[in-house]
């Protein structure tokens, strides 16, 4: 395999076959590759063809490729530059990352079950009581008898990770400025792009990974990027254009002595605008616009042809002949399969996660490395030009054995430390961040040079094993948000779950001292060898019912030969002890009492104090449920910062309405172009279950306040009503027709109002005129017959003054809506009212202001079901008057 190809050399775009993390999604956009320019060549002296060749002097354009494949080939000292940058800062805290490991790697084996295991200081590593050891002098005597599990660490985890994921944070975007428009605009964007983010990235599961890291490892972090993964997300298909040259006009003789035109006959091959002489040759018939003449069809060798000016007589030459003006339009000329992409939030723990020990918040990182074992194979198919290398290349470097086998000894899941044969095919993935400021460890000021002009918002750096990958110009912050589960110092910060490891571990060294009590405390039976016969009941065969020969001593019964010790007892006081250490120890260590698990408690018995005792619970979580809010705001300000600038287009986002219909909404780029800032509810402390909504709701229906009432009557929160109730069957009355208000505001607001001149014959109250008769208004846009756009108010918009417009009947038109109003079946006096309530609310401000044709258009569909109402109340009128005067009479 060629050393020096890279991935543009690949048969298949980036993401068809493995997934293309971070930018390199980019090359399958069509993006140009990334070249370095040596310093002192001048920026401006080289062209784009001299860009694409890799030339190996001082005086041209580097081709490193998209992600500096090739950097390692080309300039092996960058390469090794960082490859020792990245191994001395590791090395820098690596006996507290050694002690990180050990802790998280406890605990993660507690989660599992596997709560025997033993601390070897000679090798560094945890070891199971029954695994086989080659070099420990312990024998398997001294190891417990028992090993029962009661896995109360993990219970009590699951019931943190149960309370930290019921419910996704709360976030909320805002502009940077209030005055700007495109910041306002990005903002509501923004919105809609964090709910695609969280859909396509599973949240609940998302938020279950945080909490399983929070009670193990007691730090994590989030690592945002654009993935394009034909495999996991789907293809979709892009046409492939070409440019096609075409004529505009005719090619034409033009006579040098009256200027006449005389257009030339060509056949549909292209020619060449540069040689005309060439296309004159090539041309076989001639004919003219009048009169003109043709005697021949060739060109003799002076350059005249056999063609002469119609008018005067002129014989024509090559030189007058006047080619068409060509331009290149775009043809398809077939289609591709390309990998669909999305942004994607993956979660690393503790062990996959090494930061400096010493910092305490995550400017001051230098370095950021998140390691995985990835298969080979995998590995080999999205780095196809360093292929060979990592077939031959080791599975990690000398300096993480130790982390490695932590990690796949954790993985398995086995009751054993050694990570098997046949996990050699998985290699040890480093991805690495390094800081601009990081690079002036390098001592060589020429290389330190290089680096920073190469990698100015600092580097991204791969490698698989010892072999390296690839390399960009990447910040950290863009990409990483990393969190503590408490507060503390440095890196190395304690788990929820971290004050419970030892109390698990006394609980379960009482637990066997019971079961050994049990069993080996069983008394044993004396008998007296005169009353029972030891050498009959050794022949006899045991079974049930047997007869065994006995005889009693005289004057006494048979039992007074037989005595059985008082059996061995489990202390109370032990026992109590154990029920302290599951039950108050544990609760209090932990926080999570018996209020949050639904569990008894023997000092409360009304409901309203289960709700107190749970709110108080809820309270100490709140220490780690706040860090946790503000780190899921950070996260989703990554998400969309990187939606915008990766996504190649708009994305549709199918958004589920309020009456249980999708509905389509598009995001568009350009609406992301301002400025935003995130932050979490302020209002919520911690999450609140259903069952918690719902015992509000129910209190709000026993309160009498007319206020209240009427917003638990509001048309708009039924449906949420419904929902937390759990009816989903309920019909509520005029729900259907609100919904279908809804439906038919997003319709309305994508097109204009219908404008007719008011003399014509409009029945007000019903469909439109026929499409004859009706002229669609346009924002600011004259319209035909006269008539002008509509205004958000209803009112026509003049062309000149962009004010009100007065027909020449001396009254105003009548805008119609586009979506027809049905006078006899639809709810008019529903329908009306939640037009008015969506005019009023957020987004229809907002579309009065950014849509101001489409809120016209609802504007004349509400006035539509207004005129209607009006009508039926004044035919009701009239037909009440008569009937009253024929009482009177």
């Amino acid at each position: 395999m060629d050393s020096n190809s890279t991935t543009d050399s690949w048969s298949r775009l980036p993401g068809a076959i493995a997934p293309a993390d971070g930018n390199a999604a980019a090359s399958s956009r069509g993006s140009v590759a990334q070249a370095y320019r040596p310093e002192g060549l001048d920026a401006n002296g080289a062209d784009a063809e001299t860009a694409s060749n890799a030339a190996h002097d001082g005086n041209d354009v580097i081709d490193l490729g998209p992600n500096n494949e090739r950097l390692e080939d080309l300039k092996p000292k960058l390469v090794h530059a960082l490859r020792e940058l990245v191994r001395q800062y590791r090395e820098e805290g690596v006996v507290a990352r050694r002690h990180e490991i050990r802790r998280i790697r406890q605990a993660r084996l507690f989660w599992q079950g596997l709560q025997y295991a033993w601390w070897n200081p000679n090798d560094m590593n945890w070891h199971q009581p029954f695994e086989q050891r080659f070099a420990d002098d312990r024998q398997l005597e001294e190891m417990p008898r028992y090993q029962f599990v009661t896995n109360f660490y993990q219970g009590f985890g699951l019931s943190f990770i149960a309370v930290l994921s019921q419910d996704v944070p709360s976030v909320r975007f805002y502009p940077q400025s209030a005055q700007s428009l495109q910041d306002i605009s990005a903002a509501r964007a923004a919105s809609d792009v964090a709910t695609l983010i969280e859909q396509n990235n599973h949240i609940e599961q998302l938020l279950t990974s945080i909490g399983y890291f929070l009670w193990t490892d007691g730090k994590l972090g989030a690592y945002v990027r654009y993935v394009a993964d034909g495999q996991r997300f789907g293809f979709h298909d892009e046409n492939i254009l070409e440019a096609l040259e075409i004529l505009l006009g005719e090619d034409v003789y033009v006579c040098p002595s009256c200027g006449k035109e005389i257009a030339v006959a060509r056949d549909s091959r292209p020619m060449s605008r540069e040689n005309p002489e060439a296309y004159a040759s090539a041309v076989d018939h001639f004919s003219s616009t009048d009169h003109g003449s043709r005697d021949t069809d060739h060109v003799d060798a002076s350059g005249t042809i056999d063609l002469n000016c119609s008018v005067c007589g002129t014989a024509l030459t090559t030189a007058s002949l006047h080619p068409a003006e060509r331009v290149s339009v775009p043809r398809i000329a077939g289609t591709r399969r390309v990998p669909n992409g999305q942004e994607v939030i993956s979660i690393a723990g503790g062990l996959e996660l090494n930061t400096p020990v010493w910092a305490n918040e995550m400017h001051e990182y230098p370095y950021l490395q998140w390691q995985a074992e990835v298969h080979r194979a995998k590995l080999k198919a999205a780095y196809p030009h360093a292929a060979a290398k990592i077939e031959s290349s080791p599975s990690q470097a000398a300096e993480d054995v130790y982390a490695r086998v932590s990690r796949l000894s954790v993985e398995q899941g086995l009751p054993s430390i050694h990570p098997g044969d046949a996990l050699m095919n998985l290699i040890t993935f480093d991805r690495t961040w390094l800081r601009p400021w990081a690079f002036y460890s390098v001592e060589d000021a020429d290389v330190r040079n290089e680096l920073l002009a190469l990698f100015p918002d600092g580097c991204y750096i791969a490698f698989a094993g010892d072999t390296y990958c690839e390399a960009r110009s990447e910040s950290m912050d863009d990409h990483w948000r990393v969190l503590h589960a408490l507060p503390g110092d440095g890196q190395n910060r304690p788990s929820v779950g971290d004050s419970l490891v030892q109390v698990q571990e006394r609980y379960n060294v009482l637990s066997n001292m019971q079961a050994e009590t049990y069993e080996y405390g069983i008394p044993p039976i004396y008998a007296d060898p005169q009353v029972l016969d030891f050498d009959a009941l050794s022949n006899q065969t045991a079974e049930p019912a047997a007869h065994f020969p006995a005889r009693a001593r005289p004057g006494q019964p048979l039992a007074a030969g037989f005595f059985q010790p008082a059996p061995a007892q489990v202390p109370p006081d032990m026992i109590r002890h154990q029920q302290d250490l599951i039950g108050p120890v544990a609760q209090f260590l932990t926080g999570l009492f018996p209020a949050i698990f639904g569990g008894n408690m023997e000092d409360v018995k009304t409901a309203s104090g289960y709700a107190l005792a749970r709110d108080q619970a809820m309270g100490r979580l709140g220490l780690v449920w706040r860090r946790t809010k503000q780190f899921y705001a950070d996260v989703m300000l990554l998400g969309v910062d990187c939606f915008r600038k990766n996504r190649p287009e708009d994305a549709e986002i199918p958004l589920l309405g309020p009456d249980g219909v999708f509905d389509s909404h598009t995001v568009r780029l350009i609406d992301l172009k301002g400025n935003i800032q995130v932050h979490p509810e302020a209002d919520e402390t911690f999450p609140r279950l259903k069952s918690q909504q719902r015992g509000v709701l129910q209190s709000l229906f026993a309160v009498q306040d007319p206020v209240v009432q009427r917003a638990l009557v509001e048309p708009a929160n039924l449906g949420y009503i419904k929902n937390v109730l759990g009816l989903s069957e309920l019909v509520i009355p005029g729900e259907d027709s609100r919904n279908k208000q809804l439906r038919e505001i997003q319709q309305l607001l994508a097109s204009a109002p219908i404008v007719v001149p008011i003399g014509g014959d409009v029945n007000r109250g019903s469909w439109p005129v026929p499409r004859e008769n009706q002229t669609p208004a346009a924002n600011g846009s004259q319209m035909s017959d006269g008539i002008n756009a509509a205004d958000v108010n209803g009112n026509p918009i003049d062309g000149e003054n962009h004010g009100p417009r007065i027909t020449e009947h001396g009254s105003q038109p009548l805008f119609l809506p586009s979506v027809p109003v049905d006078q006899l079946l639809d709810d008019h006096a529903t329908e009306f009212e939640e037009c008015k309530r969506w005019a009023n609310s957020d987004g229809g401000q907002a579309s009065r202001l950014t849509n101001p044709t489409g809120f016209a258009n609802v504007r004349a569909h509400a006035e539509a079901h207004l005129r209607i109402m009006q009508a039926t109340q004044i035919g009701q009128a009239a037909m009440s008057t008569p009937t009253q005067s024929a009482n009177k009479k």
